[in-house]
């Protein structure tokens, strides 16, 4: 039948299709399941042995016996070593045929031993050993026909000689008995060997069936093995033409067999101009042609060569490129291909030039950097060392930058910054190096000059050129600017001292007002350094709480009541005593510390407004802004927790801003003041009438009072201009339902004016100059009296 000698379900083709695939694996396998499944019958041989003695014990047979017994232990020990040994060797040892010979020789051996014992030793009257006997012979081969089954010539090799030497001898009598034991055992040997060759087919399937899988296990990961080649492939074809860089694959004589896309447009020639050419011999080729023999001699020692090379384009247009070679061998280690690996280098040429020029320009102006500006003063210094000539150093910084960036944007600023580097280059011609600091700073140095008068007549040139009115779009921008001048002379002085005086001088010029020019003298390097100290000792006393609050009364003019207080900052220095507002005001405005100190003053005026109201005493409170709060942006929500934390009610708190700080970010300031005016808050403008713009903002800001500056109550006597501007502003006022404060009242006929002109409150030494908190509650304590 079919089914003996295939598969279930498989085609005979495919089997013997296996069976010649897997002759040696199957021969193997074989082999060591005879191996794997021997010690089970040598052991039950051994215990067959071992009761066949017993059987067979007796004084007539002890030598016999005893030699037999022998032999089998022999035997058994054999087996068990050879079966160690077997399992020991390597797989390919194992693949040998002496095993399986081998096998089959102790196969024979074991039968015929147990043979032996049914033909010398069993006694032909006893019926009953000679039935033991033949019956352990019987199970022996039965437990042979099992394990052995693997292997039919295995099997017969122990079945035929363990069973027939002792069917023959039984047959060798004539009597019943004997004769019915041999038909027995031909019995016996028909169905053992129907049985071994049953088992033997199934093992034989179930062998098949695995190296059936195992054969389409292989297909199966061949198949896989081809796609993935196959994707492999493709993805090698996609990243050749999807990379950055050129790719050209060559023949082992450099003829052009691949390009990709971008080597194409690198060299700006089409794909079919290129294949089939050789590659020294292509216009777009010219500098690797001079290369040629070393690139060919180093592909056969090195396998590879790589190097720098300037190319021409189709168009003639010159580029770097870099060049790296590979060689790919056969089998047999001979060149067949080379691939070849461009990488245009032009734009990367053109990002360093860029970085080295970054590195000494100003990107912006075209200026030179602050790090070329310091290595040219270095190169200058160590000649005036050498040579004796002196160096000069103007530091330039613009006056008001800062408010022309916010006002104009950074776009406009920028165009303003190209502007002024341009006019600084071309009006100073003769200088060493100009040079961009920061944002508004520069620095032009000159080498050689030691002329005082000419560096005042290129100063001043500068800076009249600098304020010519500029256009910028829609604007008409006029920038001055506030130059230091410092001069090194002296050998001994190193180029960080020269540029510590020029911005020494230069901030000199800027507390001067800016639009001018100061030389560093050591006069100035004093007041500088006292200014330092006075700026460390000013934060002392923010820490350590030597700031005072003061307070100057206003009076109602209509009820001749004080019910109104300006609070003014006073520094009671431990050391110098009470220090000038003058001396320590701008300084806090310059370092920033004008936060901190607005701060403290809105929060200890809010505290004693708040103990004025419990003891019965109501009045309102004025504090000065400073520009550097209002720039935070943290006013509004600052005075809105102060009000929160003291319990002020906002209608008792007044804030008040110069006129002439209104020019410094105007939106801003509106929007500002509108959210305080919402809060409650009262708004005043301080120093009215001595600044630009306010009656053209005025309209705008939710202010409820003007304060009319001391310089015009100063001047006040009937009939003069001082008079005249006092009357207007009192009457502009009223007319757009302001109130009207007047500063610096220092005499009765000041505040008889006022009073007739029907201003509202008044404020100078006539009424009190700024006091303590105490002795204010005390003044407040009893009617004022002119």
């Amino acid at each position: 039948m079919t089914q003996q000698c295939t598969v279930i379900g498989v085609s005979p083709e495919v089997t013997r299709n296996v069976r010649r695939q897997f002759a040696t694996q199957l021969s193997v396998e074989r082999t060591r399941l005879l191996y794997q499944g021997s010690l089970l019958p040598t052991l039950f041989m051994l215990f067959n042995g071992l009761l066949c003695a017993w059987l067979l014990w007796s004084p007539a047979r002890y030598l016999l016996v005893i030699v037999w017994l022998v032999w089998l232990l022999a035997l058994v020990a054999l087996r068990v070593i050879q079966v160690a040994a077997f399992e020991a060797a390597a797989p390919q040892r194992q693949a040998s045929r002496a095993w399986r010979r081998m096998f089959l020789a102790g196969s024979a051996f074991s039968g015929l031993t147990l043979a032996c014992a049914a033909i010398a030793l069993v006694p032909e009257e006893n019926f009953l050993q000679q039935a033991w006997v033949f019956g352990l012979l019987g199970m022996a081969t039965l437990s042979a026909s099992i394990a052995y089954a693997v292997s039919l010539p295995a099997f017969l090799s122990f079945a035929l000689p363990c069973l027939l030497p002792p069917i023959a001898f039984l047959f060798y009598f004539d009597t019943g008995q004997q004769q019915g034991w041999g038909w027995l055992g031909l019995i016996l040997l028909a169905a053992l060997m129907v049985v071994a060759w049953q088992v033997n087919r199934l093992l034989d399937r179930s062998l098949l069936r695995r190296f059936q899988n195992q054969a389409l296990n292989q297909d199966l990961q061949r198949i896989s093995a081809q796609k993935v080649l196959e994707e492999q492939q493709r993805l090698a074809a996609t990243v050749f033409e999807a990379s950055n860089d050129g790719i050209a694959v060559f023949s082992a004589d450099f003829v052009v067999l691949a390009v990709n896309q971008p080597y194409c447009q690198m060299t700006g020639y089409e794909r079919a101009q290129l294949l089939g050419h050789e590659f020294f011999e292509l216009p777009c080729s010219s500098d690797a042609r001079r290369h040629s023999q070393a690139i060919e001699q180093a592909l056969q020692v090195q396998g590879g060569w790589q190097g720098e090379l300037v190319e021409a384009r189709r168009q003639g247009e010159l580029h770097p490129q870099w060049l790296r070679l590979t060689a790919v061998r056969d089998t047999e280690g001979r060149l067949s291909q080379v691939v070849g690996f461009f990488t245009d280098l032009s734009a990367r040429r053109a990002s360093e030039e860029r970085l080295r020029y970054l590195a000494h320009y100003d990107e912006l102006s075209g200026l030179a950097n602050r790090a070329l500006f310091r290595l040219r003063l270095l190169e200058a210094s160590q000649r005036v060392r050498h040579s004796g000539r002196s160096l000069a150093l103007l530091h330039i910084d613009l006056d008001r930058f800062k408010l022309l960036n916010e006002s104009l944007g950074h776009e406009l600023a920028d165009q303003l910054i190209r502007k002024i580097a341009r006019r600084i280059a071309s009006t100073v011609p003769e200088a060493d190096t100009v040079a961009r600091l920061s944002g508004d700073e520069f620095a032009v140095l000159f080498d050689g000059y030691s002329n005082l008068s000419s560096l005042v007549r290129v100063t001043t040139r500068l800076l009249n050129k600098l304020r010519v009115p500029q256009r910028l779009n829609d604007h008409e921008v006029v920038v001055s600017a506030s130059v230091g001048i410092s001069m090194l002379t002296d050998a001994s002085l190193d180029v960080d001292t020269l540029i510590s005086q020029a911005d020494m001088a230069k901030q000199h010029a800027k507390h001067l007002g800016g639009d001018n020019f100061q030389f560093y003298t050591e006069s100035l390097r004093a007041s500088t350094l006292e200014r330092l100290q006075l700026e460390t000792q000013l934060r002392r006393a923010l820490e350590e709480g030597q700031l005072l609050v003061y307070y100057q009364p206003k009076l109602c003019l209509r009820t001749g009541r004080l019910h109104a207080a300006e609070a003014l900052v006073r520094w009671q220095h431990p050391q110098r005593g009470m220090v000038p507002p003058a001396e320590f005001i701008g300084l806090a405005e310059e370092t920033g510390l004008i936060a901190p100190m607005g701060e403290f003053v809105l929060r200890r005026a809010c505290e004693h407004a708040c103990q004025w109201l419990r003891d019965g005493l109501e009045v309102r409170v004025s504090v000065n802004l400073s520009v550097y709060q209002l720039r935070q942006g943290k006013l509004v929500s600052l005075v809105r927790q102060v009000l929160e934390e003291t319990g002020l009610a906002p209608q008792q708190l007044e804030l008040e801003l110069t006129e002439s700080q209104l020019l410094d970010n105007v939106e801003h300031i509106i929007t500002t003041f509108e959210q305080l005016h919402t809060l409650g808050v009262q708004l005043a403008i301080d120093d009215f009438g001595t600044g630009y713009s306010s009656l053209s903002y005025l309209k705008r800001l939710p202010v409820d009072y003007v304060k009319i500056d001391q310089a015009f109550i100063r001047g006040l006597h009937e009939g003069s201009q001082d008079a005249a501007i006092t009357r207007a502003i009192i009457t502009m006022a009223g007319s757009l339902g302001l109130k009207v404060v007047a500063e610096g009242v220092e005499t009765p006929q000041q505040l008889a004016f006022l009073r007739e002109q029907a201003c509202d409150e008044a404020q100078g030494y006539l009424i009190s100059r700024p006091i303590p908190e105490p002795d204010f509650r005390r003044l407040l304590a009893s009617p004022w009296q002119a």
